[in-house]
């Protein structure tokens, strides 16, 4: 089945309104949605364009392929996440705990949620915070899917030129075993 609604414009009264014509029910499954929501991240973020859209749709995108990695065994970018802060600090968290922490830095909960007890306003480096999520998001799509669709090759190029790749893989040969991926 398809899904789609079909609309047309109807005077009545002198006032347009939008009508449904058809409506039927689409079955699309959570990897595909979560990769059009992380396509459409990488192009935000690639072209510069709104930051904080970049942040939700990668956040997103990253919660349904985490678990998808999670139902086929593979390991998740959280739980490298989690050793590497066990190297680094001597504490391992657990993945629920460590993925709150880490959706509070890269800014992921702090704009895709709103209560009466939140500010109206956040302060966040944007761009940063849009990169984070985007590189936790696109790890799990890699573990999923490889590397051959054009928006991960893009944004990964993107990474290797603007965030010092060659220093970058130097530092990741002498970690020891277990934080390689």
């Amino acid at each position: 089945m398809t899904f789609v609604k079909e609309l047309y414009l109807k005077r009545i009264d002198g006032v347009s309104k939008l009508e449904i014509l058809k409506d039927e029910i689409q079955r699309v499954h959570k990897k595909e949605v979560a990769r059009r929501q992380l396509e459409t991240a990488v192009f935000l973020f690639l072209k510069g364009i709104d930051y904080s859209s970049v942040v939700t749709l990668a956040g997103a995108a990253g919660n349904i392929l985490l678990q998808l990695v999670l139902n086929r065994g593979e390991r998740p970018f959280v739980d490298l996440g989690r050793d590497v802060a066990n190297y680094l600090q001597g504490e391992l968290l657990p993945r629920k705990r460590y993925k709150y922490r880490m959706q509070i830095l890269f800014g992921i909960i702090p704009l895709k949620h709103m209560s009466d007890k939140c500010d109206e306003i956040v302060e966040m480096d944007l761009e940063k915070c849009a990169l984070s999520a985007l590189t936790v998001a696109v790890c799990d799509y890699t573990t999923l899917s490889g590397q051959n669709e054009p928006f991960v090759k893009a944004f990964l190029n993107w990474c290797w030129k603007n965030q010092n790749g060659p220093q970058v893989m130097e530092e990741y040969q002498s970690l020891p075993k277990k934080l390689k991926k």
